[in-house]
């Protein structure tokens, strides 16, 4: 036992009217001890599982305002990937690792994420604590209590920057340039006369070269049919934004012949009529999110 229990002991023995009820707050102080070092053994197995992944871990406080959020934990991957130690990061933020060359309309759609409780999948230039650039690639999830509430986020982070480099090697080309020549299909969307209702009336061929499926799939049955039940919200959201004249991007997660799901960073742009002033139709570009090669 230990020298905590026996101090909480002791504290009930001089407290406690009668054997009995000492015997009884003896047995609960007991088994309330076994639990709390069966938890603590639970813990440190856990901790011990992620302190040596490979990848970096982080955990954050919930609150995403400035100064938040707050970093509560890193992994050795972390200290691995970005050279700072645990006792350097704890209590930061990590923004930290933002520079001139990290994205902000990348962050503007992680932080919209998680303001939803979303998960969020993405990537950008983040700077190690010796002001080199890397490519960081997060995959970002919410953990939540036994209500269901969100309380921290959990970020899984991985150097992306030598599958890039070595991309590059392979093609002889120019990896941005790649991405955008074969790893983005073209949509036009127009709404049905008298209802809010939108049906796709264009789709590329490169759709069917990234996803395995017809172009049939969207065109004939509707947008629905291809992208992830639990992104249809958020698709619907957006063509309702752009048809009322506003240009948004979001990142949707599309079915392929496979049967998985591909992560793509998809723009609705409205297209006006020739006074300016009506939206006939929204032209939409789905972007492959960084893959690994």
């Amino acid at each position: 036992m230990s020298t905590r229990d026996q101090n909480i002991l002791e504290a009930v023995r001089s407290l406690a009217k009668d054997d009995e009820a000492l015997n009884k707050l003896e047995g609960l102080i007991g088994d309330l001890s076994s639990k709390v070092t069966n938890l603590q053994n639970q813990l440190e197995l856990l901790e011990s599982a992620i302190r040596h992944d490979y990848d970096s871990i982080l955990i954050t406080e919930l609150d995403l305002e400035k100064p938040g959020p707050i970093i509560v934990y890193v992994n050795e991957g972390f200290t691995r990937m970005t050279g700072y130690t645990k006792d350097e990061v704890l209590g930061k933020t990590p923004r930290i690792l933002q520079g001139p060359k990290t994205d902000r309309a990348v962050l503007d759609r992680l932080k919209r994420r998680l303001i939803e409780g979303q998960a969020f999948f993405g990537h950008t230039i983040n700077y190690r604590k010796d002001g080199s650039e890397f490519i960081n690639q997060w995959d970002i999830h919410p953990l939540m209590n036994e209500k269901g509430e969100v309380t921290h986020w959990v970020s899984y982070q991985r150097d992306v920057t030598e599958k890039r480099d070595s991309a590059k090697a392979l093609f002889n080309t120019d990896f941005d340039e790649l991405l955008k020549r074969k790893e983005e299909f073209k949509l036009k969307f127009i709404r049905e006369e008298g209802s809010k209702s939108y049906s796709c009336k264009y789709l590329n061929e490169a759709f069917e070269e990234i996803t395995g499926l017809e172009k049939s799939v969207i065109l004939d049955k509707g947008i629905d049919n291809a992208v992830h039940t639990e992104d249809l919200t958020l698709v619907e959201s957006a063509l309702e934004k752009a048809f009322n004249g506003k240009t948004v991007t979001e990142t949707f997660r599309y079915r392929s012949s496979s049967g998985d799901f591909i992560s793509v960073l998809q723009s609705f742009k409205p297209v006006f009529d020739e006074d300016g002033k009506q939206v006939e139709s929204v032209k939409s570009v789905a972007k492959l999110e960084l893959k690994e090669i």
